[in-house]
């Protein structure tokens, strides 16, 4: 079995948002030595993709902190998408709860209060159904350091296809 199958076969299907939301999948990316990556993919309820974003942060290695940044880099995707329901879907259970519990420090309280002022739910989602977040954070290791956007098309859409069937 290749290696592009057996990542195949642990891939899910992610879970599909409520009716009229849309799904931004978020991760992270550590590049050694050099900082971090935070990646957003949004879609709408249909799995059509709508945009998506990075952020390349210099001195950052810590993966929390960086998931973390992750789902700040989400809110700031809708933001520019002008989605206003949304469901952000993080494969770290201990940031999610840091931040919905308040616990995740400056970025955590940030989030927080824009969660609150949004429509905008923030779940934990495991790294299987999470493999375009994930893929779009490691591609960002070759981006030099600020926020690079792309939308209706995807920089890859052999890494993120124009539409994905939700469970």
């Amino acid at each position: 079995v290749s290696r592009a199958q057996q990542q195949e076969n642990r891939r899910q299907r992610p879970k599909a948002p409520p009716a009229g939301f849309a799904k931004i999948h978020v991760d992270a990316g550590v590049l050694r030595d050099r900082g971090g990556a935070a990646a957003a993919i949004c879609r709408d309820s249909n799995g059509h993709y709508l945009g998506s974003s990075t952020l390349v942060i210099e001195g950052v290695v810590d993966p929390a902190a960086l998931e973390a940044i992750a789902c700040r880099e989400g809110i700031a995707l809708a933001q520019d998408l002008n989605v206003q329901d949304f469901v952000i879907a993080c494969d770290s259970k201990q940031v999610v709860s840091d931040i919905m519990n308040g616990s995740r420090g400056r970025f955590g309280s940030e989030i927080n209060i824009k969660l609150a002022q949004l429509h905008c739910n923030l779940i934990f989602e495991s790294r299987a159904a999470n493999y375009e977040a994930h893929a779009l954070a490691k591609f960002s290791r070759r981006l030099q350091q600020g926020r690079h956007v792309w939308f209706d098309q995807p920089h890859d859409q052999n890494c993120i296809p124009l539409s994905v069937e939700f469970e």
